[in-house]
């Protein structure tokens, strides 16, 4: 059985965390924030969403069974 090395832990991680690009920190950052994240569904895209996720599939799988 192989040993692992003394300067890695047992779980496997790295032992320090290296530091992110400075471009991908921002990104984090910002999605972390969420000042950007904008506002919920409106009315017709919760139409939408509902006809096309679950009437539709339904529809279709009756049309399927006794069509």
């Amino acid at each position: 059985m192989t040993e692992r090395p003394a300067d890695r832990p047992a779980t496997g991680a790295t032992p320090t965390r290296e530091p992110l690009d400075p471009e991908l920190e921002r990104r984090v950052a910002a999605l972390e924030s969420g000042t950007d994240a904008g506002s919920d569904f409106d009315a017709a895209s919760w139409f939408w969403m509902l006809m096309l996720g679950i009437v539709g599939p339904v529809v279709l799988l009756v049309w399927g069974w006794f069509g």
